[in-house]
C-alpha cells in the first residue's frame, strides 16, 4: 500500500491553492494522453495527493530558503571601499595609529 498521506487543503493559501488544481488537471490531461480514457475517482484521489504533496515540497523549499537567507551574516565590507554615505561612525584614534605603522 501506498504510505503518503493526505495534506490538508488548509495549508496552503489561495495562491497555492490555484497552483494545486492547476497540477491536478495537468495530471488528469496526462492520465487522459497516455490511456485514452477518463480516470475514475481512486485516480482523481491519488492525483489529488500527488499535487498537494508537489505543492507542500516547493513550499518547504521555499522556506528553507527564506531561513538560509536570514541566517546568513551580512557581509562587510573593507573601511577603504565604502562610499561616504555607508560610513556611520569613523575612528580618528584607531586611524592614527594605523598611520604610525
Amino acid at each position: 500500500m501506498n504510505d503518503k498521506k493526505m495534506i490538508s487543503i488548509d495549508q496552503f493559501n489561495a495562491d497555492e491553492r490555484v497552483a494545486i488544481d492547476e497540477t491536478f488537471k495537468g495530471l488528469v490531461q496526462k492520465y487522459r494522453l497516455r490511456t485514452g480514457k477518463e480516470p475514475d475517482a481512486k485516480k482523481e484521489k491519488e492525483f489529488t495527493a500527488e499535487a498537494r504533496q508537489m505543492m507542500m515540497v516547493i513550499k518547504q523549499n521555499n522556506e528553507k530558503e527564506k531561513e538560509r537567507a536570514a541566517k546568513k551574516p551580512v557581509r562587510k565590507k573593507k573601511p577603504s571601499t565604502l562610499k561616504a554615505s555607508e560610513v556611520s561612525d569613523f575612528n580618528w584614534s584607531a586611524s592614527v595609529q594605523r598611520g604610525k605603522r
